[in-house]
């Protein structure tokens, strides 16, 4: 989450008299020179704050605290348009250098120290498998780009499962930044376009702003809108769909300024814009649409707050903002936000009693004093040091200080991985490695674990999501079409091709597929696609790229006489979708459902066309509870106890197993073979995370790399025996 440009308790709300006469024309009631200071607002931004760590503490209470970032994101809007308008006016131009050396002296020390100190404690607390994507989000958080890393991460499939780094909240950071460059660049290039000159009053620069920022404003929320209805992941991180928050926050500078509407209507309409961000935070979840539309709730709630309100009485909204407590709140909020986030992921990794409420209170108020510690003794001694005055030091200090964090969290990840290099006796020569653990346990006796040598470490299995073997050989989602990626023997000197069918738990036995297509002179064919189940559902125009690929896929198998088998595998785990559009007399028996039949269509139909249909077993699915860590996190955290990372055989199974269950349905079926996989993995009551030294998976479902290397030839054996059957 985010925090606005933060500032001191006697400067950050105040609006020059300059842009508060041009916002009231006429009416303007304060003498030339006068600024005025608005306490409420440092407490709308304790509230934001508060709203914040309480979503990030107890997310499925206050399951919407996350808007606390939007109403930062005004508020930002409403003080730096102030200020460059203040300039503008006072001056004729924006000088961009003195207000960066000012953005840079102000937010760049707290930030890097936090992540120098997060990074610190990630490679001494965190498990390994964390340490090389905490460091690659690191150094996009010093260079402030951090959320269009999100964002693509957000899209990519082996990311899609990553746990949130401690330093994930910066991504709001990198949006506010962008937006302190961004925006007076925009206002600069505007008054060279439109003139200086020409420009001799507040009112017609106020103008000019207005036209500009309105519309601007315009145009993001409609992309705002758009894109999170198409692209909801990516939405919620890119900073076009967030400028319009910025704008809105900026309009009511240039419209009202430090004017307000007080009274007894404009009170009321302070509460009602407390209501709505209250309500904003309670009412939604992580299942909104969001940002879009759902944003004009906390963020028109923040303007009316901010525009309207009265300090008499307790009925006044604005006298509770503005007191002490709150107040002083709202000058930490920069450092709370920055201290809450990494002490909310690393703290239960110290302490399990970190999860209940009594000590989430005490983190809480420890962060609030470290905050207020960090901003008196360090923030702010540096922000106004005269050493760093001069616009170019101020840029020099902040090159420097990425380059300290960037190449100090690279040293320290390095040495922290050469400190855990695995330097057992076990190994993948040896005769108990991996699978042979537990395929003869007669002779390798102890635990299946191994002797708690792991080869490769956690950090390099985790690693693998990131590193496909076969690169290009698996589809991207939405891509359109077939894609063919051919492997095994050459095709001058292959005899027939064996095609695999499926989504990404059919690609990560490609290894073992192509290793035995080589052995047997045959092509290998893959048709796999990253989180598209092989099925065939019915297809209209409104029918996704998965769907339509599926259904070509199924043809094109059936008429390609070349094709003698086919293997077929996917997750337990998908999402809806119909039957198949056309009529698949499956065997008669069990009951299946329109999911089912769609699954099963694609065997009916290629044993009917005289293929050999081989069906992969599906395998199990660990720790489906635990969707904080990967089953790799769970070896780092235990390589003392590695036991504590099985799972019972039966908790696996989670999923409506059609595949598995297709055993049943098509029993007796000429051509019909299915693979078993679970025994791979498990024995009679457990599932391991650890065989023989082999780390068996390289998140929670996927079979990592080394352990479908050490199956290999085991895989192979099966299909050969099943075929010859």
């Amino acid at each position: 989450m985010s925090t606005s440009d933060q500032t001191t308790a006697s400067s950050s709300a105040t609006v020059p008299t300059a842009a508060r006469q041009a916002a009231q024309g006429a009416t303007a009631a304060a003498s030339p020179g006068a600024s005025r200071f608005q306490p409420e607002i440092q407490g709308l931004r304790a509230l934001a704050v508060l709203l914040v760590i309480g979503y990030h503490f107890w997310p499925h209470r206050l399951s919407g605290g996350y808007v606390g970032v939007d109403v930062f994101f005004v508020i930002s809007g409403y003080l730096i348009t102030a200020h460059l308008f203040k300039e503008a006016v006072s001056t004729g131009r924006v000088r961009l250098g003195r207000f960066w050396a000012r953005r840079i002296r102000r937010l760049l020390p707290a930030s890097l120290l936090v992540l120098l100190v997060t990074a610190l404690a990630v490679v001494t607390v965190m498990p390994s498998t964390v340490w090389e994507n905490t460091q690659r989000q690191i150094t996009a958080s010093a260079l402030y780009v951090q959320n269009w890393l999100l964002a693509a991460d957000s899209v990519e499939y082996s990311r899609m499962d990553d746990s949130a780094t401690a330093v994930q909240h910066f991504w709001t950071l990198s949006v506010e930044e962008q937006f302190y460059v961004l925006w007076p660049v925009l206002l600069v290039l505007v008054l060279a376009l439109v003139g200086a000159d020409r420009l001799q009053s507040a009112p017609r620069v106020r103008l000019v702003f207005v036209g500009v920022i309105g519309a601007l404003g315009l145009a993001s929320l409609a992309a705002s809108i758009l894109f999170t209805a198409a692209e909801p992941a990516q939405a919620y991180f890119v900073t076009h769909t967030r400028i319009w928050e910025f704008a809105l926050g900026g309009l009511l500078a240039l419209l009202m300024g430090t004017n307000q509407l007080t009274g007894r209507l404009g009170n009321l309409l302070g509460w009602t814009g407390l209501a709505m961000i209250l309500a904003a935070a309670w009412f939604y979840s992580d299942a909104t649409a969001f940002p879009g539309v759902a944003a004009l709730l906390p963020t028109l709630g923040a303007v009316l707050l901010m525009a309207c309100g009265g300090k008499v009485g307790l009925t006044g909204v604005h006298r509770w903002f503005s007191l002490r407590p709150a107040v002083a709140v709202g000058d930490w909020s920069y450092a709370i936000y920055l201290w809450h986030w990494p002490v909310v992921v690393i703290a239960p990794m110290v302490a399990e009693a970190a999860e209940t409420w009594p000590v989430k209170l005490l983190l809480i108020l420890g962060i609030v004093a470290l905050s207020a510690l960090s901003t008196r003794f360090f923030e702010t001694p540096i922000r106004r040091a005269e050493v760093l005055r001069p616009t170019w030091r101020s840029l020099v200090a902040a090159a420097a200080g990425m380059a300290v964090v960037i190449v100090g969290t690279m040293g320290a990840v390095a040495a922290m991985e050469r400190t855990t290099a695995s330097t057992g006796d076990l190994a993948a020569d040896d005769p108990c490695y991996g699978y042979e653990a537990l395929a003869d346990a007669d002779r390798c006796a102890g635990p299946v674990e191994g002797d708690g040598t792991l080869d490769p470490p956690p950090s390099e299995v985790v690693a693998q999501n990131d590193e496909p073997e076969y690169t290009g050989c698996q589809a991207d989602g939405e891509a359109e079409g077939v894609h063919e990626c051919w492997r095994g023997a050459e095709e001058s000197a292959a005899d027939g091709t064996i095609a695999v069918f499926g989504d990404s738990h059919a690609s990560m036995w490609l290894p073992a597929w192509d290793s035995y297509a080589q052995q047997h002179d045959k092509r290998l064919l893959v048709l796999t696609r990253s989180g598209c189940t092989p099925r065939l559902s019915a297809v209209d125009d409104g029918s996704d790229e998965c769907e339509q690929a599926n259904e070509e896929i199924v043809d094109q198998v059936r008429d390609d006489e070349s094709i003698e088998t086919v293997i077929i595998a996917a997750s337990q785990v998908h999402g809806s979708f119909g039957a198949p559009g056309r009529d698949v007399d499956l065997p008669a028996g069990e009951e299946i459902d329109d999911v089912g039949r769609a699954m099963l269509a694609p065997v009916e139909i290629w044993l009917e066309a005289g293929k050999e249909v081989v069906v992969m077993g599906q395998v199990p699915r660990m720790h489906e509870e635990d969707e904080d860590s990967s089953l790799p996190d769970c070896v780092a955290r235990n390589e003392d106890d590695l036991s504590a990372c099985r799972d019972a055989r039966e908790d696996t199974r989670v999923g409506d197993r059609w595949l598995d269950r297709s055993q049943e349905i098509f029993s007796g079926e000429d051509g019909y073979h299915f693979l078993p996989t679970e025994d791979l993995l498990c024995d009679d009551e457990t599932c391991y995370a650890v065989i023989g030294g082999s780390i068996t998976y390289r998140d929670d479902s996927h079979v990592s790399r080394n352990y479908v290397a050490d199956v290999s030839d085991e895989l192979g054996r099966r299909l050969q025996e099943t075929l010859r059957g």
